[in-house]
């Protein structure tokens, strides 16, 4: 008998405590449904996205290396009329190249690339007295204006590649004039930034006060992105 009641007391302490048990369990899930949809509601973190710059204004800096037969046919007699000019003789002119660039967008990977370029040095060359060979130098300073066309390479990047194809007028001593055909590649680096780092490779071919001239650019450049 007092086994029954035991079980009997038993019974009715579960009896009571299955729906405080059950209300328990039902709030738990309810709570975490509640805090479901909340996190659902929430926006998502913003992503930070860098600027794109589309346009560049640099300052090339570096050295060319020039070759013409311009200066022992014709430069130098001036300088030195008992001279003649050799058959086939060249002189290298190796200067100082400085100037500004500014490349304008114009929608997607074209570009209008406007310069300027000074180029400092001294032209050396090989003059003849008679039969007598003696080299020469003389200081030469020469302004190059340029306008080339300008394809960036690849999506949006830190990193990017570009290909330049234009054309470049020499304004040399006593204005004497030519022009030449340019041609080139590059890279441009931290561009997702505001000021990057430019590297290039300019091949130019062309006149100059009506002789031949051909030259090679490297090129450096501190680069502003806007």
């Amino acid at each position: 008998m007092r086994n029954l009641l035991k079980v009997l007391a038993a019974s009715l302490a579960l009896a009571a405590a299955a729906p405080a048990v059950a209300q328990y369990v039902f709030q738990e899930e309810w709570q975490k449904q509640k805090e479901k949809e909340r996190q659902l509601q929430q926006p998502p973190p913003p992503v930070l996205q860098h600027p794109l710059w589309y346009n560049v204004a640099r300052v090339n800096l570096g050295v060319a290396f020039f070759y013409s037969d311009y200066y022992n046919c014709y430069y130098w007699y001036g300088y030195y009329p008992t001279y003649t000019c050799g058959s086939g003789s060249w002189v290298s002119y190796i200067p100082f190249a400085v100037g500004p660039q500014v490349d304008i967008n114009l929608g997607g990977m074209n570009n209008l690339s406007v310069g300027f370029n000074v180029f400092l040095g001294s032209a050396t060359g090989t003059v003849y007295s008679g039969v007598q060979a003696e080299s020469v130098s003389r200081s030469v300073t020469i302004w190059e204006p340029t306008v080339d066309y300008v394809a960036k390479l690849g999506p949006p990047s830190n990193t990017s590649g570009r290909f330049r194809v234009g054309g470049g007028m020499y304004i040399g001593p006593n204005a004497e004039l030519g022009g030449a055909f340019r041609i080139g590649g590059g890279a441009s680096f931290f561009n997702l930034s505001r000021v990057g780092i430019g590297l290039d490779l300019v091949i130019e071919a062309g006149g100059y006060n009506g002789y031949w001239i051909g030259g090679l650019q490297l090129l450096a450049s501190p680069e502003l992105h806007f």
